[in-house]
């Protein structure tokens, strides 16, 4: 496994990388990540006391608030350790930075020139949200194709005990995926036009509940993490990409949460 990403990453600063391998060289070093942020990161820094005496917020304003800055925080901690694999291996050649600027996509994997050779997008999902709040909203017209990935990754609360006998519990994240941005963007955008939508360059359009012949704007439904490829497309899915079958190989560990 190091000497392909050694070749990918040096084949990734040399601008000679496609997406497909682009997006195998994140998937590499993905699970040495997880493994250090469950390890080490969650249990020391997001750890609280068990819900008895420690709860989670109820209120659904609260609740989303609260799912929003967890996710924020393991998207952190994930970009971090893989900043750090990437400077062991590769020292100034490669480096993950943090877009400065509110908007698409979260980081940039830059080369030795700080030319920016990956763009990825991340989001964390909590296991226990009943809507999975997590949302891909960016437009295709956005996207660079040659370039872009989205990593996404499902989390849940683990429960356990310190030494001491001190009921606990902190973040774990148990499964990941890394999917070209494009792609899934397509099975969206494919999507919200099997339900009757249209994607323009500059928005989505979907039906108005109860009068489906009027669209209106997409209020971020379309772009839920869990629901992008279309229930009619999923019972097919030898006829979708490879990437796009790992992508509901993903969303299925949901179901058994």
């Amino acid at each position: 496994m190091t000497n392909r990403i050694e070749i990918l990453g040096k084949k990734i600063y040399n601008s000679q990388a496609d997406i497909d391998e682009i997006t195998l060289f994140i998937s590499l070093l993905m699970p040495s990540t997880i493994d250090k942020v469950n390890k080490f990161f969650s249990p020391r820094q997001l750890i609280k006391r068990d819900r008895v005496l420690e709860s989670l917020p109820t209120d659904k304003r609260q609740l989303s608030s609260y799912r929003t800055r967890l996710g924020t925080i393991l998207e952190y901690a994930v970009s971090s350790h893989i900043d750090s694999l990437i400077y062991k291996k590769f020292n100034s050649n490669l480096r993950l930075t943090f877009v400065v600027a509110n908007q698409y996509p979260d980081f940039f994997v830059r080369d030795q020139f700080l030319n920016p050779s990956i763009r990825i997008e991340m989001k964390a999902v909590d296991a226990d949200s009943e809507e999975q709040s997590a949302r891909f909203e960016v437009l295709s017209s956005l996207i660079q194709e040659e370039k872009d990935v989205v990593v996404l990754m499902g989390w849940q609360w683990f429960s356990d005990e310190l030494d001491n006998g001190v009921k606990c519990e902190y973040p774990k994240i148990f499964s990941f995926v890394v999917v070209p941005a494009a792609e899934l963007a397509n099975e969206r955008d494919e999507s919200v036009r099997l339900r009757g939508g249209r994607v323009d360059p500059d928005q989505i359009l979907v039906p108005k509940k109860g009068n489906p012949s009027e669209l209106k704007k997409d209020e971020g439904n379309a772009g839920k993490i869990l629901r992008l490829v279309h229930k009619t497309r999923r019972k097919e899915p030898f006829m979708l990409s490879q990437h796009i079958q790992r992508y509901l190989q993903f969303t299925d560990k949901f179901k058994k949460k």
